[in-house]
């Protein structure tokens, strides 16, 4: 288990299938994950994300690397999500250095 912060995003997948629907990811200034809340339906809403959308958040949870579509995604599940007032992706060495000073 390990928290996370960056900008939630919403991209739409599986387009022209009978399953076309939003998938939710964290974008981290180095990687980006699918994000899992709750069980559902591909072409539904998870409500609890999407109130995050287009906004920094930390995120805790547990990873796992699962070959989705073909390819190798690193997927988290989220335990828990809050917003952070950020206003670009926070990085290490910036995290860092803000404990510093």
């Amino acid at each position: 288990m390990g928290t996370f912060k960056g900008l939630v995003y919403v991209k739409h997948g599986r387009i022209g299938s009978k399953s076309e629907g939003p998938d939710y990811y964290l974008q981290t200034w180095d990687q980006e994950y699918l994000l899992k809340y709750a069980d559902r339906n591909l072409w539904e809403l998870d409500y609890y994300l999407e109130f995050f959308c287009r906004k920094f958040v930390d995120v805790d949870g547990k990873i796992s690397k699962e070959i989705i579509g073909g390819k190798e995604v690193y997927v988290l599940y989220v335990e828990s999500i809050t917003k952070i007032s950020e206003s670009y992706i926070p990085r290490p060495e910036m995290e860092l250095k803000a404990k510093i000073e």
